[in-house]
């Protein structure tokens, strides 16, 4: 009777160390989370008050200020009231609005903040500073960059190796451009 009661435990303790899905979680800070671990997902609802970190989000994640971590995917709206990072190790589905957005795979929707960096590919940017490392759909801000353009950059300073669509800036640097360097407007077009 004993080994069942130690075998049942042990699986107890097992199933719960690799994480769950949590359907919603109040973090304090990272580490002190009611509702959910840094290993568990969350599909639906998490309010962050110093800051939170999870495996993948889903849904509606609302963070007071500090720091937020997804060490997978999120899916849905991210919101801050005050300064905060908002740090995601995969791909967005959906909107964030942070200090810092700092995704290190594909963002598939738009991005809101001081500062937006993406790791591969972007649909929108609206920042003081943008810098997506794969292409671009749009980018509105003072600095803007991206590996690839494919619609438009709106800027102070716009910069991108590929561009098959137009810079509007004061500087406009596109390498693979007719003249790579023009003030104001800078555009070509691949059909």
């Amino acid at each position: 009777m004993k080994i069942n009661k130690l075998l049942l435990g042990g699986l107890f303790i097992c199933s719960t160390a690799f994480g769950s899905t949590k359907t919603s979680q109040l973090s304090i800070l990272p580490g002190v989370q009611l509702g959910a671990t840094k290993e568990d997902s969350i599909s639906s609802f998490s309010f962050n008050i110093l800051g939170a970190e999870n495996k993948n989000v889903s849904g509606f994640d609302l963070s007071l200020i500090g720091y937020r971590k997804i060490n997978g995917d999120f899916n849905g709206w991210h919101l801050n009231v005050f300064p905060d990072i908002f740090m995601v190790d995969g791909d967005v589905n959906g909107f964030t609005w942070s200090t810092w957005n700092n995704v290190k795979g594909n963002l598939y929707g738009a991005s809101v903040g001081v500062v937006n960096k993406i790791g591969q590919d972007s649909g929108f940017n609206l920042g003081l500073v943008n810098y997506v490392q794969g292409q671009s759909g749009a980018q509105i801000g003072l600095f803007n960059y991206s590996e690839s353009v494919k619609f438009f950059q709106l800027g102070l300073v716009n910069g991108t190796k590929n561009i098959n669509g137009v810079q509007i800036g004061l500087i406009n640097y596109a390498a693979d451009g007719l003249v790579p360097v023009l003030p104001l407007l800078n555009f070509r077009y691949s059909f």
